[in-house]
């Protein structure tokens, strides 16, 4: 699965914070002229290394849709708290000549500016300075325990999720908001039928999946559409036989062959009986992104501070639609 990427921008950023806290770090240790350096040690390549490949692991293991829609990024200055998408209106005509002399008439478009924040989401954790001393006469970073960051990374991961999936309702800037799939206006909603999707049969699915669609046509969107499921559901359908006579293939066999249908993603962030879909295009929805998902030194400016870090990246999606409302995303639900 895709992650975000960093531009030189961002990681240059990233480099020099970390190269800023060990020189920090070298005239604190300078300074306390025999004191224990533990209390000044600086931040080895190989550790940084390690935080950096845990947290695009984590990522590839456990997003879903967050991680499905990050092949649409857009890279955004992180000082930028609002971003805008414009909507047009219809203008204009074809026209058509023999000779290529006629001008066909030109109305200028109607422009409309809507705007998504970029709010940051941040973590910390950290290490004390006698741990850190006790590690380092041990052999190094790695024998420092790695429970609190590991359950950083995993709260960030979980809410990068979340927010793709629902938004944050808490950032509200000059009206703007951010939404997620199942709260962006303009969706394409309906029911997909009265029974569990845990349970339903072959046909049922298709029924649902086909609603799907068809909402989504109704608002003139006709690409290639990924279908966003629990991961229980989605579980279900990749096990379940779509007919007993037919063994070798499954539900989810089925489903993917019906015309229009890219991929099925599962996520544990969208509840049960409950499908997502959208038509993976830019003029649908982008991934704003001010800085990918990264571990930050906190400076120390005491000996007996501690040593603590922060897990943070600035995101959001930016949902989009047409000047008639009309969008490229779905919510079907049960009923």
């Amino acid at each position: 699965m895709p992650i975000l990427t960093f531009n030189k921008e961002q990681e240059a950023a990233v480099i020099g914070k970390r190269r800023a806290h060990n020189a920090r770090q070298e005239r604190l240790a300078k300074e306390s002229e025999g004191e224990l350096i533990g209390n000044a040690y600086t931040i080895p390549r190989d550790a940084w290394a390690t935080y950096d490949k845990d947290l695009i692991t984590l990522q590839r293991a456990q997003l879903g849709v967050f991680s499905d829609l990050s092949s649409l990024q857009k890279n955004v200055p992180i000082g930028k708290v609002l971003n805008y998408f414009s909507k047009v209106s219809d203008s204009g005509e074809v026209n058509s000549s023999l000779d290529g002399r006629s001008r066909a008439k030109a109305d200028a478009p109607v422009l409309d500016y809507e705007g998504t924040p970029l709010p940051i989401y941040d973590t910390t954790f950290t290490f004390g300075w006698r741990d850190v001393e006790a590690a380092r006469q041990d052999g190094g970073w790695q024998y420092l325990d790695a429970a609190t960051r590991d359950n950083g990374n995993r709260r960030i991961i979980e809410k990068l999720e979340d927010l793709v999936v629902n938004g944050d309702t808490k950032f509200n800037v000059s009206g703007a908001q951010v939404y997620g799939l199942r709260t962006a206006p303009g969706r394409a909603t309906g029911l997909f039928g009265n029974f569990d999707l845990v349970t339903a049969t072959g046909a049922q699915w298709v029924t649902a999946i086909t609603k799907v669609l068809q909402g989504l046509q109704a608002k003139n969107y006709y690409g290639g559409v990924t279908v966003y499921l629990n991961y229980g559901d989605w579980f279900a359908m990749s096990v379940a036989d779509y007919v007993t006579a037919a063994p070798q293939n499954t539900i989810l066999t089925r489903i993917m062959a019906i015309p229009g249908v890219l991929a099925i993603v599962p996520s544990t962030a969208v509840p049960a009986n409950e499908i997502l879909a959208v038509v993976k295009e830019r003029r649908v929805v982008e991934i704003l992104t001010g800085m990918p998902v990264t571990t930050m030194p906190i400076e120390r400016k005491n000996f007996t501070d501690e040593y603590s870090f922060q897990i943070m990246t600035a995101v959001a999606p930016q949902f989009k639609r047409d000047y008639a409302g009309n969008a490229g995303y779905a919510q079907f639900t049960k009923g």
